[in-house]
């Protein structure tokens, strides 16, 4: 039974995937933004959501993915991983090191005391739910790529 889907549907089936994950992104950093726009870990923040979702949908539905068949691409791929794995710690960590430098509610001592508490609560959960998922996510995909290398070259795949 073969898994691969045609081009038209793995265009859209791509694009629709990454349409969900930008709208889940903006979702998600909705609240962050409108009451703190000065936030210095947006960007990290973002790419966290980005990564997370990409890597573990690219994880399970790697067999429907156009990602399937390109193995100097996965090659590449898992090196740049190793880069972001890096660059995504080194942010998680400035994020615990500023609010242990700057003290807890740095962020929220414009905001009422509810709003803060709240708001303070959801960004260091949220903070650290897609961080550290993004993080484990980045570093098991690299073993799930070099799998499928092993067993699409072993099936004569030899696309670049």
């Amino acid at each position: 039974m073969s898994t691969t889907l045609p081009k038209a549907n793995l265009a859209v089936y791509e694009l629709t995937w990454w349409a969900f994950t930008l709208v889940l992104a903006g979702l998600v950093l909705l609240p962050i933004y409108s009451q703190l726009p000065n936030f210095p870990f947006y960007a990290p923040n973002f790419v966290y959501i980005l990564v997370a979702i990409t890597l573990t949908r690219y994880l399970f539905f790697l067999n429907i993915s156009w990602l399937r068949d390109h193995l100097l691409v996965q090659g590449g791929l898992s090196i740049l991983l190793i880069l972001l794995i890096f660059w995504m710690v080194q942010n998680f960590n400035s994020f615990i090191i500023f609010f242990d430098e700057q003290g807890p509610d740095v962020l929220i001592k414009h905001l009422d005391k509810k709003t803060g508490s709240i708001l303070n609560s959801y960004l260091k959960t949220e903070y650290r739910f897609f961080g550290v998922w993004a993080v484990v996510a980045a570093i098991i995909t690299p073993f799930r790529l070099l799998y499928n290398v092993w067993k699409r070259y072993g099936a004569g795949v030899r696309k670049l």
